[in-house]
């Protein structure tokens, strides 16, 4: 994903808000350092930091998950109307799920924010995590990207992009 946004056009996305899961520092730490790296060229912080609720641990049991994503989703809710965005572009851990059905909602009801962009982890070669079925099965994402051939086939809707590693 670092590598997908390290080539964005910064300037048409800005301001840009990182969004991970509350128990995950590691991909807040990495994108922090993408930006400071391009702050430099830049000299001025368009990006803001941000954590929160996972719906489900890894392992964790699908009825304790309800509870769980009902947190999350409420958390993503107030995030959605704080933070307005025209582009979600997530790539599968529990925490993009809450924000795109938010999204998703939001249109249902004729407030079109957000375009929501979702593509599968290179690790998914046969076929898609979790998350990536909801959001396929239920055309939730607007746009579906997938890293291998044979998941294009499978899913005809998803868009194959080659490896973005």
């Amino acid at each position: 994903m670092l590598n997908l946004l390290s080539v964005l056009q910064k300037d048409r996305f800005s301001p840009r808000f990182y969004i991970a899961a509350a128990t995950d520092n590691m991909s807040l730490q990495k994108a922090q350092l993408l930006e400071e790296t391009e702050d430099k060229v830049e000299e001025i912080s368009r990006s803001q930091f941000m954590q929160i609720y996972r719906s489900r641990e890894v392992g964790q049991s699908y009825i304790t998950s309800a509870l769980t994503t009902l947190i999350a989703t409420v958390h993503a809710l107030w995030l959605m109307l704080s933070i307005r965005p025209q582009v979600i572009l997530c790539n599968g851990p529990g925490t993009c799920i809450p924000l795109c059905v938010i999204a998703f909602l939001f249109k249902v009801v004729g407030i079109k924010w957000s375009s929501v962009f979702y593509v599968e982890s290179i690790a998914r070669v046969q076929r898609l995590s979790l998350s990536g079925l909801l959001l396929y099965k239920l055309r939730i994402a607007d746009q579906f990207f997938v890293q291998w051939p044979q998941l294009q086939r499978k899913y005809p809707r998803a868009h194959y992009v080659g490896c973005l590693m």
